[in-house]
């Protein structure tokens, strides 16, 4: 099947996925960072006091996440996305009247939590649980919503916020999500089960491929702590989270350390969009060919290379060149760790599993932003500490590489 007969015989479920990535926007750093300006002013707070309070808050959701995440794996998947989006909605409000630094925090607590956690981990876990000969295009399809989203929220957030105000736009945002993503997800999801998935093969290969992947072992969150294959997932989960947050995050400041225009740098990201669509798109096709597992190792590549070129060049020229290269890595991640997940632990369990490397992900972007502040704090440059992190994804990639034997004798699923 190619991805038109996929989306085709799938509709509904696919569109599902790309709605819960596109509405995770919400929660999103690359959204709620156009807040700060008016949550500054009206708080009469600082800025480093804002990152700290969003860190926290950020860290608060991945704890949470660890003991929510598992739940769809017990719950039914419509009751659990009613729960997701309903939070969603209430993180919307909270945000939009809140009258004091607790309640700020209470709703950024919120919009993180909902948004970018279960929103994210509803959708992957969905994805992966339902589809077993074209999981790769599955994922890939549904995480077309993220760079949709970043594509389209930040204007409208953007010119939102200054038309109207901070207040009347995150209330605005709150009834989107309850006109469009509450009764289109209750909608898509109505009578959906794995029976109703065609991936090209009979339905009675395709039950019984998912039938016996969904025998796998159930596992328990301390269980899949003690396996070797989480330490040599979680570090790269972590660099890409932590990386691709903090230059986002650091963008102005990064062009303002290169002689760049703020313009001509926030410009360039729709390099980063276009190239991660794209490569999320041929990612699947590769995942169901060759496997995740083969692909893991050279996911943290075109980071390190983009990275690298910011670090050595200050000419602006560069600068669209470094955000599609980032895009690469943006592109293949998604996709290729949430099968890598279910090839190597199965789908019984995949929410419990999902949860812990949510946590791992969603960790790193709190700190990410914190650990640049530090070093650049102590004097170093960003030059410098980018220099660093290209050094620390290569020895990551050569310790993956060296351990392959242990990633590719994870097999817990039943081969094709």
């Amino acid at each position: 099947m190619n991805y038109l007969q996929l989306f085709r015989a799938n509709t509904r479920i696919l569109i599902f996925g790309m709605l819960m990535v596109f509405f995770s926007s919400f929660g999103q750093t690359f959204v709620v960072s156009l807040y700060i300006p008016s949550f500054v002013e009206y708080f009469d707070i600082t800025t480093g006091f804002f990152s700290g309070l969003y860190a926290v808050a950020t860290l608060l959701s991945a704890a949470t996440l660890v003991f929510a995440g598992k739940k769809i794996d017990h719950v039914p998947l419509k009751r659990f996305t009613l729960f997701v989006v309903l939070g969603l909605i209430a993180a919307c409000l909270i945000t939009a009247f809140s009258w004091h630094l607790a309640v700020l925090f209470a709703g950024v607590y919120t919009l993180r939590f909902f948004g970018q956690g279960l929103c994210m981990h509803t959708a992957a876990t969905t994805m992966s649980r339902y589809f077993i000969k074209l999981r790769g295009k599955a994922l890939s399809i549904s995480f077309l919503g993220f760079p949709a989203g970043e594509a389209v929220f930040p204007v409208l957030v953007a010119i939102g916020i200054g038309v109207l105000g901070w207040r009347e736009t995150l209330g605005i945002s709150a009834v989107i999500v309850a006109l469009i993503l509450l009764p289109l997800s209750l909608f898509l999801l109505k009578g959906m089960s794995h029976e109703k998935i065609k991936e090209g093969a009979s339905a009675e290969d395709s039950n019984k491929a998912r039938t016996k992947e969904a025998e796998g072992k159930m596992w328990k969150q301390r269980e899949v702590l003690l396996t070797p294959w989480f330490y040599l997932f979680a570090p790269t989960v972590f660099l890409v989270g932590f990386l691709q947050t903090t230059l986002f995050f650091f963008q102005t400041y990064i062009a303002d350390f290169k002689g760049w225009s703020m313009e001509w740098m926030a410009g360039s990201i729709i390099g980063f969009a276009v190239t991660s669509s794209l490569t999320s798109l041929l990612a699947g096709p590769m995942i169901d060919k060759y496997s995740a597992r083969r692909l893991f190792p050279f996911i943290l590549l075109p980071l390190a290379l983009g990275i690298l070129l910011l670090s050595v060049s200050t000419n602006p020229v560069i600068t669209p060149i470094y955000w599609m290269i980032v895009g690469i890595t943006g592109g293949l991640n998604s996709p290729i760790m949430s099968a890598l997940y279910a090839e190597t632990f199965g789908t019984k369990s995949l929410g419990t599993v999902r949860s812990l490397f949510t946590f791992v992900m969603v960790l790193s972007t709190a700190l990410g932003p914190v650990v640049y502040s530090f070093f650049l704090g102590q004097g170093y440059n960003f030059d410098q500490i980018h220099f660093g992190f290209v050094v620390i994804i290569l020895i990551n990639m050569l310790i993956i590489l060296s351990r392959q034997k242990i990633i590719k004798d994870g097999r817990l699923k039943i081969e094709d």
